[in-house]
């Protein structure tokens, strides 16, 4: 049975239709607060009737773009997919990670981007290839049943990183338009067959993904006797919802068991970027 994210609110991709097609050139930041990644998989509905397609997780994206419009072969495209734990990467491509962050499994997986050369297309996209980079950070955990018990015991990490070639095809860039001065947005996608890179359709699947929100901001209000921690906004990503059987539906009723079924055969990035001209673009922690 899979399990999936639920929201309360549906969001566009980036929150902002598209103005019309732009040539930017130069160091775009990609803005974590509204770029995200939707990861998809093939699968099976119906006790494998009916073959259909699962968004297994949404991710949350950062890094940076550079586009040179007079020569697109010095352009790359930059960037990392990770789960939204928080708006900075909790993990690096090598896999140092802070020690508070060990014990959230959200946080082992990683999935970098790194291309070198822009070509356009014959329908006026853009085509980039590089390298797809996957990082994740395992960790054995022992639980021993005593009297003594005091909680799961982890092991040391176990960090395992796998690239394989991979193509990016983007739309050209539009400006993002409603008030978002300098902002372009931009989508594109690639597919991975799990043949090819067995190791990143199997993290993928296997990783929980956080609901992504969209610019979201959080007040923290004075302490007092009906204190209730911090009151944060936001725009809470959409996603599809699973195929359901229709018997004995319920809002917690998840469904038969192996109703639904990922095959995992193939994997679809799609990124949905909000590129702007600013600086200084989210590092990785250093490790401890």
């Amino acid at each position: 049975m899979i399990k999936h994210i639920v929201v309360i609110a549906a969001a566009a991709a980036l929150g902002t239709l598209p103005g019309k097609p732009i040539s930017p050139s130069g160091s775009l930041r990609v803005d974590a607060r509204y770029s995200t990644a939707h990861l998809s998989s093939d699968g099976t509905t119906d006790f494998g009737k009916t073959k259909t397609t699962f968004t297994v997780g949404v991710g949350r994206v950062t890094g940076r773009v550079n586009l040179d419009d007079n020569d697109p072969s010095k352009s790359t495209f930059d960037f990392t997919i990770y789960p939204a734990t928080s708006m900075v990467t909790p993990i690096d491509e090598d896999g140092k990670f802070r020690s508070e962050w060990a014990a959230n499994v959200a946080n082992h997986t990683l999935v970098c981007f790194h291309s070198k050369g822009v070509y356009p297309t014959s329908d006026g996209r853009l085509r980039t290839s590089g390298n797809l980079v996957l990082t994740r950070v395992d960790r054995n955990v022992e639980v021993t049943a005593s009297e003594a018990y005091a909680g799961p015991v982890y092991g040391p990490p176990m960090i395992h990183k796998v690239s394989r070639p991979a193509t990016f095809v983007f739309d050209r860039p539009a400006a993002a338009g409603n008030g978002q001065a300098e902002a372009v947005l931009t989508a594109g996608s690639t597919k991975v067959v799990s043949e090819d890179f067995p190791q990143l359709a199997k993290a993928v699947i296997t990783t929980y993904w956080p609901p992504v929100i969209q610019d979201m901001k959080c007040e923290v209000p004075a302490a007092g006797e009906d204190y209730s921690g911090a009151h944060c906004t936001g725009t809470l990503v959409k996603v599809p919802d699973l195929p359901s059987s229709g018997a004995n539906a319920g809002e917690d009723y998840p469904g038969p068991a192996n109703f639904n079924a990922i095959t995992g055969q193939h994997l679809t990035i799609a990124v949905n970027l909000r590129l702007t001209p600013k600086a200084g673009a989210p590092q990785a922690p250093a490790g401890n």
